[in-house]
């Protein structure tokens, strides 16, 4: 799902208990700092959301509630494996009132069980969508046939883009950027057609491109995470 304004945030969560936003992570959603109704989590010095700060959590759930509270998790992939598992245990025992939001630029890497427990909501993109896309027609060329392709014709597909003589020149760039078009072209065309197989097709490519920014081995994301 998508939704278009960080505004919107805390009624998302409110309206759906645990919820899922992915967002660059230089975006902090408005918080009123004095206001009481939320707790807000961030990584430690160490660049990661240890156990200790999910216990705050645990420790605040324990707390009764009359009113909306929200507990916001910025950064949400860092949270190492006894955090993640901690805080998955919390979800399994809601209380009353309360309302959690993740804030990730990488959704693949929180924990299956943890992303199947949430409503993802992605942030719309901000290009206009008659907006032409300015990238290279091979890159458009590449970016469709990705789109296109069935599971039994991807592997020749991917296979064509990777042999490709610029795409050997910077082999992750180029793969990068061809997933990125296609990523707003299908982007684009789901709000001309409104076809929901688009959104299935976008969790594919999302995922695909997340992998390989992370330096995940590009031809087996590219046939694994598309299929």
């Amino acid at each position: 799902m998508f939704f278009d304004d960080e505004k919107d945030i805390e009624k998302i969560a409110e309206n759906t208990g645990f919820s899922i936003f992915v967002l660059p992570n230089n975006a902090k959603p408005l918080i009123n700092k004095s206001d009481k109704n939320h707790l807000v989590i961030f990584p430690e010095d160490n660049n990661q959301i240890g156990i200790e700060k999910i216990r705050e959590i645990i420790e605040k759930c324990r707390t009764k509630q009359t009113r909306p509270f929200f507990i916001y998790v910025f950064n949400a992939e860092t949270m190492n494996e006894k955090a993640e598992n901690a805080f998955l245990k919390q979800l399994e025992e809601p209380s009353d009132n309360y309302h959690f939001a993740l804030f990730t630029n990488s959704p693949s890497s929180l924990l299956p069980t943890i992303l199947s427990r949430g409503d993802l909501y992605i942030k719309r993109i901000e290009k206009p969508l008659d907006q032409p896309i300015l990238v290279d027609e091979k890159i458009k060329k590449y970016s469709r046939c990705i789109i296109s392709a069935k599971n039994a014709n991807l592997v020749t597909t991917i296979n064509d883009l990777l042999s490709d003589k610029e795409c050997k020149k910077n082999t992750r760039d180029y793969v990068l950027k061809v997933l990125e078009t296609a990523i707003e072209m299908l982007y684009k065309s789901y709000f001309v057609n409104n076809n929901p197989l688009f959104l299935k097709k976008l969790e594919k490519l999302l995922l695909a491109y997340d992998n390989l920014k992370q330096n995940g081995h590009i031809k087996l994301h590219l046939i694994a995470d598309l299929c």
